[in-house]
């Protein structure tokens, strides 16, 4: 919002007292989050630290610390010299604090179940704030020039249909939309200066689309891996079963108990999946997977809770096909 209200004036200054109010809350939530960085405990060697004196020792020597500080500088006290008009501009020390969106990015990734979802939308949402950015400066370098001066700038507001702050953001956003994006044309430029702006726009626009391009590519790759594997490995049975001559009978039993696997999601191998894991994790995993599996078998029932624990650590899953003797008397 700081580049929106600096870039449309009409926007700061038609509700001032509001936006007032909104960045002192935001600066009191600035100033109690390094509160809680100075309580927030941390790891060292494995053990929870929580000694006051380490802890705020440890956050002050960090570079977080030092930007947190620089964010929160009331750097906008300068309106009262300079009006009331720049206050976004001497607020955008507060940028400083992107890094703690980064940091949520970072951890969120790793904590959701959905990982591929929220990157497609992390990507998403970083082309909006590009294409956002790029219509604040299109209409600041309008504004520089001249509203209105030639074809390429933004019309002048005097003209009724142009002249609303809705408008305004609207016409930014779609010339940036399709300047970054190459799909459409809009009116060419007349002054070196728009030549300039204009060039390095392209640049930006390839380098979101090889962006897109690239990290749709990948995602889509990783949420397609483990079918391709499994697709891969029917297609050389098949290719065996075809070499060896194998019946069309013993054939469609080998495909249906493929698609089974498939269908109920049985085709993960499990050891290859928790061998990145410590023995306690893996162990405790397999306590919580397969105990009360086990305990419902009669001849387990009476047995100790330390042999339950060690035969759970020896199981290993095995899918049979339809017909299969599991076990004979």
């Amino acid at each position: 919002m700081y580049s929106c209200r600096a870039c449309f004036d009409e926007l700061q200054m038609r509700t001032v007292m509001v936006w007032l109010v909104l960045d002192y809350i935001c600066d009191g939530v600035y100033i109690l989050d390094i509160a809680v960085r100075l309580h927030t405990g941390f790891l060292d060697q494995g053990l929870m630290v929580k000694d006051m004196q380490r802890l705020r020792e440890s956050y002050i020597q960090t570079l977080h610390c030092k930007l947190d500080i620089c964010s929160i500088l009331p750097t906008d006290l300068l309106y009262l010299a300079v009006g009331m008009s720049y206050t976004p501009l001497l607020r955008f020390n507060r940028l400083l604090r992107l890094s703690r969106l980064f940091e949520w990015f970072e951890r969120t990734e790793t904590r959701t179940g959905y990982p591929n979802a929220f990157r497609i939308c992390k990507l998403v949402l970083y082309i909006l704030v590009i294409i956002h950015w790029n219509a604040c400066g299109y209409y600041s370098f309008s504004k520089v020039l001249g509203l209105g001066s030639d074809s390429w700038v933004y019309p002048n507001a005097s003209d009724p249909e142009f002249g609303t702050l809705t408008r305004s953001y609207i016409y930014c956003l779609y010339w940036s939309t399709l300047t970054l994006t190459t799909i459409g044309e809009t009116p060419p430029p007349v002054r070196d200066e728009e030549y300039l702006f204009l060039i390095f726009d392209f640049l930006v626009g390839v380098l979101i689309f090889a962006s897109i391009v690239g990290n749709v590519g990948a995602m889509i790759s990783n949420m397609n891996a483990t079918r391709a594997a499994f697709q891969s490995r029917v297609d050389t049975l098949k290719h065996y079963m075809q070499f060896r001559h194998v019946s069309k009978v013993l054939e469609q039993r080998v495909i249906r108990w493929f698609d089974y696997l498939w269908t109920n999601q049985k085709t993960i191998d499990e050891q290859e999946v928790l061998r990145s894991l410590p023995n306690k994790l893996r162990a405790e995993i397999a306590i919580n997977v397969h105990l009360d599996t086990l305990k419902k078998v009669r001849i387990f029932q009476d047995c100790e809770a330390g042999l339950l624990v060690e035969l759970v650590l020896k199981l290993r899953p095995q899918v049979f096909s339809p017909g299969d003797y599991i076990c004979r008397k």
